[in-house]
């Protein structure tokens, strides 16, 4: 049985200066790698990777794992070193930036001040923290609860007594975690934490224009190019990478992509849900026409076959933060994949909906109000029936999210569609982060093809309608590999009903609507 003591904060970190009370308050964090940068202390998860370069006077620091599919680099020293070489906080710095895939937490320390950001989505949970005198950024918010005795804000602790708040996930408005103290670092932006904590925006930061006619046809080439590089480098990465692969519109993309080392990637699917069990023979359907390998996990779902399923629970609702216990189902399937999975590294097909047009399908929409409202989000984070005052509350939170993170004014400057951000910044990044850090990647390591901003960027500057109706997706299959679409096989998400549709979209008028 697994020893899932050696689990907790599993590929986390904690960059600290305060390595006493750290090292006094969770003792595990002596059997973890560290080192010492600067007048901080790096603790890593035996589990994860993390690089240091110095020069100028400055450490470079990355932890996870990062590559450039623009360049073609993928070695994280190489990218540290190429980083430094550029005017700290310039254009090309942050065109760089821009260009790295990966799961990763980025920092640069300059003295006592600490730069920080997480990867393009936030996939390697990033917070942060001042308390007294004490400096931390941690993967997990609760690690720095721990070690602090922070306490739950009252905020938060109303929203979870809502019968409600499950739906969706469990994230929260903005940038906040259950702890006061404790901020998450919101993609797109950068933290610096100094004698002040300051934080900038860094995208979009260019006009918002739509390719149209031929100019589709090139970015649609371009965008293929970039990802078939990096389904390149992923299997030039990893001995044996697995694409996770479903019926669905994004995992049969990532395939496509990966024309020419298709070959060099195994592929699975697994079954803890009766609705699951389409995908899974749909991608083995897909695979078998293809002539590759295709595994299913079947996944037993009762807990009484599981010595260790409640302390896997319990580790699972930590690393939520106490926001929520994990399904059933999902503890279940955590416990057989780390024991069953036999590859280096799963290749999962997330982020992709951030360029998707989600909301507009959602709501049944074509359009949105050009102008962001902090009740829009509101709206689109939680069902609000009679909790009206935790409703009135939420929107104060999206209302200095947007002005303490910049969006608003960025928003109004480019013309980007904001129903984008909040996908990408509150949804992924509020839930995505802790959902891949602190439960997915309990089993097996995990890297994210479409995690990265000067991609998702390409494929936002296409046109919405061709967005809304998944074109752009089709259109990259065609282009890549047009046997997968010309297979007609695909899976509609089982929470995908017009029932449901015509729900979101009479609740998100209304709740729009209501002034309190």
């Amino acid at each position: 049985m697994t020893d899932w003591t050696k689990s907790l904060y599993t590929f986390g970190y904690l960059l600290t200066n305060d390595e006493d009370s750290a090292l006094r308050k969770l003792a595990m964090l002596g059997e973890w790698k560290s080192r010492s940068v600067g007048g901080f202390r790096l603790f890593v998860h035996p589990e994860q990777r993390f690089y240091c370069f110095e020069a100028h006077g400055r450490a470079y620091i990355l932890v996870g794992h990062a590559y450039d599919p623009f360049s073609m680099t993928a070695n994280e020293e190489e990218i540290l070193k190429h980083l430094a070489s550029f005017e700290f906080g310039s254009e090309a710095y942050r065109d760089s930036i821009d260009c790295l895939t990966g799961v990763f937490f980025y920092a640069v320390i300059e003295g006592d001040a600490v730069t920080a950001l997480c990867d393009c989505a936030g996939m390697l949970g990033a917070n942060y923290a001042v308390v007294g005198s004490a400096k931390c950024f941690s993967a997990y918010s609760n690690m720095i609860a721990d070690i602090y005795g922070l306490k739950e804000d009252p905020y938060v602790s109303s929203l979870k007594r809502s019968k409600l708040f499950h739906l969706y996930g469990w994230y929260l408005p903005g940038d906040l975690t259950p702890y006061p103290e404790v901020k998450r670092i919101v993609p797109n932006t950068e933290v610096r934490v100094d004698d002040d904590i300051t934080v900038n925006r860094f995208y979009p930061r260019r006009p918002y224009t739509e390719a149209v006619g031929k100019e589709y046809e090139e970015r649609v080439a371009a965008i293929c190019k970039v990802m078939n590089n990096t389904m390149r480098l992923i299997a030039d990465k990893w001995e044996r990478p697995a694409i996770s692969l479903t019926g669905g519109t994004d995992s049969k993309t990532t395939l496509a992509c990966a024309k020419g080392v298709q070959q060099r990637f195994a592929y699975f699917s697994y079954v803890s849900l009766p609705r699951e069990k389409d995908d899974a023979l749909a991608a083995q359907s897909i695979c078998g026409a293809l002539g590759l390998e295709h595994r299913i996990y079947d996944v037993d779902t009762n807990p009484n076959s599981y010595p260790d399923y409640k302390e896997v629970s319990k580790l699972l609702e930590r690393h939520y933060a106490f926001l929520g216990k994990a399904n059933a189902n999902d503890i279940c399937k955590r416990i057989v994949l780390k024991e069953k999975f036999d590859y280096d590294v799963e290749v999962k097909s997330w982020v992709a909906e951030v360029a998707r047009a989600s909301r507009y399908k959602k709501y049944g929409k074509k359009s949105f109000p050009r102008k962001i409202r902090p009740r829009m989000l509101t709206s689109m984070y939680k069902v609000f029936l009679l909790n009206r005052g935790d409703a009135v509350r939420t929107d104060a939170r999206f209302k200095e999210y947007l002005k303490k993170t910049g969006l608003e004014d960025a928003l109004n400057d480019t013309d980007y569609p904001w129903s984008e951000f909040f996908v990408w910044e509150i949804v992924f990044g509020g839930w995505g982060g802790m959902a891949l850090t602190g439960e997915h990647m309990l089993s097996n390591e995990i890297t994210v093809p479409y995690n990265n901003r000067a991609l998702l960027d390409m494929m936002l500057r296409t046109p919405l309608r061709k967005r809304i109706d998944d074109q752009l997706q089709k259109d990259m299959m065609n282009t890549m590999d047009d046997r997968i679409e010309k297979l007609g096989i695909h899976v509609v998400n089982g929470n995908e009903t017009k029932k449901r549709e015509l729900f979101e979209k009479v609740y998100y008028g209304i709740n729009n609507a209501l002034p309190w």
